[in-house]
């Protein structure tokens, strides 16, 4: 028998502001485009009309999965549902960017960088999960 106490586990926390702000606006702009408002800018303006609402589909769909995980309180089934979501929405994103740029070119550049960072810090966000889960398990 073990005598030793359960190891302390510090989940990285699952409400973070940037994150939750993020996870909103995904909701939002997917909705908003689904929609129909208008493209901004010659980027969006310049990629193809599937091509923005798949990624409008792919933004709701994440964002409100991300933003229930976030509020869940089943600890362990809310970071599942979490990392799912931030891995999704690190696809989209990633496909949004470089068919920016294969489409628009040097045009896109600050557009991809914003959507090129917004998925490192998703991708970052379901590493730190990914440890979370293991130390729960």
């Amino acid at each position: 028998m073990d005598d030793r106490p359960p190891p302390l586990l510090v989940v990285s926390g699952r409400r973070r502001p940037h994150e939750v702000m993020l996870l909103a606006v995904s909701v939002f702009l997917g909705l908003s485009y689904l929609a129909g408002a208008p493209r901004p800018g010659s980027v969006n303006a310049a990629l193809p009309t599937a091509v923005v609402y798949g990624w409008a589909i792919a933004l709701l769909a994440t964002g409100a999965a991300g933003l229930w995980a976030c509020f869940s309180r089943d600890t362990e089934e809310g970071l599942e549902l979490e990392r799912g979501a931030m891995v999704a929405q690190t696809g989209a994103l990633i496909l949004y960017a470089t068919i920016a740029v294969t489409s628009v070119g040097f045009a896109a550049l600050i557009s991809a960088t914003v959507v090129t960072g917004w998925a490192i810090a998703n991708a970052v966000r379901a590493v730190q999960i990914t440890r979370d889960l293991r130390g729960l398990r």
